[in-house]
């Protein structure tokens, strides 16, 4: 399994998130998360527009790569209006082929991932019973690529980050239901080189999610 490097801006984002999660935490006897909760959502990568291609396909859109999945998070409220999470998830490729072409053919290709996020979020209104959001994190994503079709398989451990805006709606006391829009900044690998190599770079990725949450 290859790690990935972190370029340096996101490692050091990586240990002001973890340290904003922790440092509150510790800091008194109180419990460590106040908030459950569980989610489902998938996200397509970015993929510029193909001159080749006919022309309702030749536009930039989010539909490479697509993954379905879902995940739990906890929370904890730092303030008023300031709140960490910590999360996990897996993710996997929604159908079999992708319909990406490589050459003159249609390659399958089975991608499972986990994904470990930290977030700092940001609540506005949060006495109401709309409560919109902003959310900046950071995590790592567990991937396992396999092309069976060309005999061809991969293992990493890719850093990647997100930022999100999201809603949640009060339903009594304690129960909140909610949707969420990302953008990642994560690893993709392009078919284009499926052929020779099964590499990854890093790619925008946008990401929808509805949850529920429990508030303990």
């Amino acid at each position: 399994m290859r790690v990935a490097s972190l370029p340096g801006m996101l490692k050091h984002a990586l240990v002001a998130a973890i340290t904003l999660t922790l440092v509150p935490l510790t800091a008194s006897a109180e419990p460590w998360i106040d908030g459950v909760g569980m989610r489902i959502g998938g996200y397509g990568f970015r993929e510029a527009a193909d001159p080749n291609l006919m022309a309702e396909k030749s536009t930039t859109g989010w539909e490479a790569c697509r993954m379905n999945g879902l995940g739990i998070f906890a929370q904890k409220t730092l303030s008023t209006h300031f709140f960490a999470e910590g999360a996990m998830d897996t993710y996997f490729t929604d159908a079999f082929p992708t319909g990406e072409s490589t050459g003159n053919y249609d390659t399958p290709i089975d991608r499972v991932s986990g994904l470990f996020t930290v977030a700092a979020g940001a609540r506005l209104w949060p006495e109401k019973i709309v409560t919109p959001y902003m959310q900046l994190g950071v995590g790592a994503e567990f991937t396992r690529v396999r092309l069976p079709a060309l005999g061809m398989e991969d293992s990493a451990v890719l850093p990647f980050g997100f930022f999100g805006v999201g809603a949640t709606v009060k339903v009594g006391q304690k129960l909140r239901l909610g949707a969420s829009l990302r953008v990642n900044a994560m690893g993709y690998y392009d078919d284009a080189q499926f052929q020779t190599e099964l590499e990854h770079k890093f790619e925008l990725a946008t990401q929808g999610q509805f949850f529920f949450s429990y508030v303990l």
